[in-house]
């Protein structure tokens, strides 16, 4: 079963995406962490607005925004950056299926 950027992408609720990732801890199973929670994960941890992180990882709130809604694509810079701060390689560097 392949999964789709697209999907990988969608958001859920915090609660559900928390009910979902320790059912798949506790079966073993990897866990798959979409690009737009990742970054979400981490602004959050570090207390800053949407347009703040944005310009640390030099784009537009706007352009973050369609980032996180699956709309567009991390740009490579901003995907060095990003990594930069602590978000995973592994949830950076998933494959356009």
């Amino acid at each position: 079963m392949s999964t789709n950027l697209v999907e990988l992408n969608r958001r859920e609720p915090k609660p559900t995406m928390i009910l979902r990732l320790l059912a798949e801890v506790q079966a073993g199973k990897a866990v798959s962490v979409s690009i737009a929670d990742a970054l979400e994960f981490r602004r959050e941890q570090y207390g800053l607005t949407q347009s703040e992180f944005a310009a640390i990882l030099g784009l537009q709130k706007g352009h973050y925004s369609e980032i996180v809604n699956g709309k567009r694509k991390l740009p490579i810079g901003a995907t060095k950056r990003a990594y930069a701060l602590g978000v995973p390689a592994d949830v950076l560097l998933q494959p356009d299926v």
